[in-house]
């Protein structure tokens, strides 16, 4: 075989290997039609990308109808433009860690991020009303109303990283850092103004966070802090009426 044939081969192969990792939505029967609930068929992609040596998993134009999925080690989301991730209103579609439940969960995993011009949509207030309904009925507790569902909630992660995206709507916090290293977090704009002191940004025992670019519009507190978490870093970051925006503790 003459040199040329083979570096020609190689190359096929390394170009194959590349877009081998990138995968559509649909794929993996996910629908885009605002109806059919994903779940399973969200969490088997992610499953899948993963255990195969990670890659990108794609949602185009559309909404996606979901209740709570994992994300795991090297596996990013990517959203674009028109597309939305759109949370189902009832309380027992989602799944929680350390008693925080979530739309997008992750635990002990590295190299995951959500990405893209989409929208995670967190229909707060119908979630919410799901909560109350079964604790008037006495299916659950009291205590569903004070651990309400964020959009997202990272545990004990590294490696994560956020950019682009539109965070509307939680029924609880927005975001949820817990125990996590390394988070680049980049041009998102987050609004919920649904449901009483909705917090955008939570960030507990965390090593490594970076903020930047980003708009927040929330009923609660933009972002806060514990004094465990070190290395918080937010840069032009503003607040609905302008105000530059900190790391609080």
């Amino acid at each position: 075989m003459s040199k040329k044939i083979v570096i020609t081969c190689a190359a096929l192969i390394l170009s194959f290997s590349i877009f081998a990792k990138d995968y559509k939505a649909s794929m993996f029967g996910i629908k885009s039609d605002g109806a059919t609930l994903n779940t399973a068929s969200i969490q088997y992609a992610i499953d899948y990308i993963s255990a195969n040596g990670g890659g990108q998993l794609n949602f185009y134009v559309g909404r996606y109808l979901t209740g709570s999925f994992h994300l795991k080690s090297n596996v990013t989301i990517q959203l674009y433009e028109g597309a939305v991730l759109v949370a189902f209103r009832s309380i027992y579609d989602y799944f929680s860690i350390n008693n925080t439940p979530a739309l997008i969960l992750a635990d002990k995993v590295e190299n995951i991020g959500i990405t893209g011009k989409g929208v995670i949509e967190g229909h707060g207030q119908e979630v919410l009303k799901s909560i109350t309904n079964q604790v008037e009925k006495g299916l659950l507790e009291k205590s569903a109303l004070q651990t309400k569902p964020a959009l997202i909630h990272f545990n004990e992660c590294s490696n994560i990283k956020l950019d682009g995206l539109i965070l509307r709507d939680a029924c609880g916090d927005v975001q949820n850092y817990s125990g996590c290293k390394n988070i680049n977090i980049n041009n998102i704009t987050v609004e919920s103004k649904a449901v009483p002191e909705s917090k955008g940004m939570v960030i507990s025992n965390c090593d490594g966070v970076t903020l930047s670019n980003s708009y927040f519009d929330t009923t609660g507190n933009e972002i806060d802090t514990n004094q465990t978490s070190k290395n918080v870093s937010v840069k032009e970051t503003i607040n609905s009426k302008g105000k530059k925006l900190k790391a609080s503790k």
